[in-house]
């Protein structure tokens, strides 16, 4: 009798650990936590980072970022768009951007609010 209750005890641990690790797989695929639209800038020049030693950045948070370097850039659109600004702060001429866009030159823009 005490093999069948075991038996038993051990499905029913077993099947509360599936549930759990699919409620889990679940709350990962839906939390918003894969990639997101990025940009990336290098010193130069062009999008190359060799004219100021190994200098890139990259800004992907939500929200208004700043633009560290300005000898080229990159936009990686991953579903939320972005407006370029003029200034920094997100301040001056805005440009929304949604989709993948490169420039390989001083670019003008100083800051970028991505949409999340």
């Amino acid at each position: 009798m005490a093999s069948k209750r075991t038996a038993t005890m051990f499905a029913v641990v077993a099947i509360a650990v599936i549930v759990i690790a699919a409620a889990t797989t679940v709350v990962a695929v839906s939390d918003g936590s894969g990639p997101r639209s990025y940009l990336t800038s290098w010193g130069g020049p062009g999008c190359t980072s060799s004219g100021k030693k190994g200098h890139i950045a990259s800004a992907g948070s939500c929200g208004c970022n700043h633009i560290r370097f300005h000898g080229g850039h990159e936009f990686n659109f991953r579903g939320e768009t972005a407006t370029l600004y003029t200034e920094p702060g997100c301040a001056g001429t805005p440009y929304q951007v949604f989709e993948d866009t490169q420039a390989c030159g001083d670019f003008g823009w100083r800051s970028i609010h991505i949409d999340c």
